[in-house]
Formats: C-alpha cells, structure tokens, sequence
C-alpha cells in the first residue's frame, strides 16, 4: 500500500514539474490503446517501444543529414539501450519472464515501411512524428504502470522511465533548427 502512495505521489509531482508528463490531449483517433498494468505485458510493452525507438533512430542516424535529428537520435539509441537494461534487471528481479519479442505491433512495422521509403527533409519530419508519437505512448505506458501497476520493482521503474521519457518528448518537440 504504502509503495503505491510513492509511486503516485512521485507521478504527480513529477507531472507538476513538466507539463509534458501530463497526459497529451490527444483526439479520439489518435489515443495509444490501453496500457497494461500486469507485469509480463508491461515488460514486452516497454521492450517493444525501446526496441522501435532504437531502430528508428539508428535509421536517422543513417540517413538524416540534419545534426539536430542526428543527435536527438544518438541520443534516443542511448537512453533506449539504458532503458532495456534497466528494464531487463527490474524484469529478472521481479521474477517476470524477459521480454517475448521486440517486434511490437503491426502499427509500428508500418512506421518502419514509412520510414524507409523517405530521404531528405520528408524523412526527418516521418522520423520526427514517429518519435513525437512513440514517446507520448511511452509516457502513457509507464505513467499507467507506475499507477496501476501489478509489481512494486516494476512500478518504480516505471516512475523513473516515465521522467526519462518526457525528457525525450520534450527534446522532440522543441528540437532546435525544426
């Protein structure tokens, strides 16, 4: 009980300090399906994300000749790789099973087609909106996690990604030279 009161606690001061831990106001359309709040789909869920997120900007970093993509994505592979680890080693001493799969859902194989099939100046808007999206799901994922999560060592990783990810939504949206 008491670890719960923590994690809330945390998420709400945390949202009072950024505005980007906020929710996003999102329209109907465009709202992330639910998160999970047990522990073995939270692990996949946040692995999927890290693992899109990685790969996608590895991508950027091929192609993108803007310094500012350039860097926000050496800076995404970054956090991403910290991330999964950290995730892994809350995973393993949760006693949850490690992650099924990287591949995520079907949408994010199709930001990956659309990502692919752009250069120049239109890949680096694809690749930016992508990101923009992708964190915002993130930041829900382990906002709902940290909240309502089934795993005490699971939800304080979740409160500490959740800061880590709005951070990367913050860098995303105000991106310098965009």
């Amino acid at each position: 009980m008491r670890a719960s009161f923590v994690a809330a606690a945390s998420i709400a001061a945390l949202a009072a300090a950024s505005p980007s831990l906020a929710q996003p106001s999102l329209g109907p359309a465009d709202r992330p399906a639910p998160t999970p709040t047990d522990a073995a789909s939270y692990v996949d869920e946040a692995f999927a994300a890290d693992a899109f997120e990685v790969t996608a900007s590895r991508l950027a970093l091929a192609r993108s000749r803007n310094p500012a993509v350039r860097e926000l994505a050496q800076r995404m592979i970054d956090d991403a790789e910290m991330t999964t680890n950290a995730l892994l080693t809350a995973a393993e001493t949760a006693n949850v099973p490690p992650p099924t799969s990287p591949s995520g859902d079907m949408t994010k194989g199709a930001q990956m087609d659309a990502l692919t099939q752009t250069t120049g100046r239109d890949f680096d808007d694809t690749y930016l909106a992508q990101q923009r999206r992708s964190q915002q799901e993130a930041l829900a994922l382990h906002q709902r996690y940290a909240a309502e999560g089934d795993n005490d060592i699971l939800r304080d990783y979740a409160v500490d990604t959740a800061a880590r990810v709005a951070d990367q939504l913050d860098a995303v949206n105000n991106l310098p030279g965009r």
